[in-house]
C-alpha cells in the first residue's frame, strides 16, 4: 500500500516509528483487541528517553494525527530530556478511536498504566504533557503512582510548544 493510501492512523504510525528509530530509540507496541477498517491490527507505541531510575519524568500524550505529528516534529529536531529526567512519548493513546473504530474505553488506561509501571516506576514528580485535548489521566497515573505528584500542563498545540514545556521542567 502506498502512502497515499494508507490510513491517517497507519501513516502517522509509520511516521512515528520512523522518526524513533532514525533517533536510536527503541519503541514498545502494545496491541489493542480491535482492528483498523483495513483490517490490520492497531497499537499504541511507546518510547523513552532518560535514566530509567529518574525521580521525574515528562510523559508526553498523543492521541490523533495532531499529536502524532507534533512527536514526530519533536523527535527530527533532536529532542532530549530535560536533566535527570525520563521523558516517554506515547503515539496513538487509543489507536481504536485514532483509527476510526470501536475499541475498548478501558484499553487505553489499562495499557498507559503498564507503560507507567515499565518506564517511570521510581518516578516521585511526573509532568504530563497532552499534545492533544485528552481524558483526565490523573486517576489511572496516581494508581500507577501512588507516590508521585502528578501535573498536566496545558495542551500543547506545536513541536515549539511542545519543547519549551519540555525544556522547562
Amino acid at each position: 500500500m502506498d502512502g497515499l493510501a494508507e490510513s491517517p492512523y497507519r501513516h502517522a504510525r509509520r511516521a512515528f516509528i520512523a522518526a524513533c528509530e532514525h533517533a536510536h530509540l527503541d519503541t514498545v507496541a502494545r496491541l489493542h483487541p480491535a482492528k483498523s477498517p483495513d483490517g490490520k491490527p492497531l497499537f499504541m507505541d511507546c518510547a523513552a528517553l532518560g535514566p530509567r531510575d529518574a525521580a521525574k519524568a515528562v510523559l508526553v500524550v498523543a492521541r490523533g494525527a495532531t499529536g502524532s505529528a507534533i512527536l514526530v516534529a519533536l523527535l527530527q529536531q533532536g529532542l532530549t530530556p530535560p536533566p535527570d529526567a525520563r521523558l516517554v512519548l506515547v503515539h496513538a493513546l487509543d489507536p481504536a478511536a485514532f483509527a476510526g473504530v470501536a475499541g475498548d474505553p478501558g484499553w487505553p488506561a489499562a495499557m498507559l498504566g503498564a507503560e507507567v509501571t515499565e518506564d517511570l516506576r521510581k518516578v516521585r514528580d511526573l509532568v504530563v504533557l497532552p499534545l492533544e485535548q485528552a481524558p483526565d489521566l490523573q486517576p489511572v497515573l496516581a494508581a500507577s503512582l501512588p507516590a508521585a505528584r502528578i501535573r498536566t500542563l496545558p495542551v500543547a498545540a506545536n513541536a515549539a510548544a511542545a519543547a519549551a514545556a519540555i525544556a522547562a521542567f
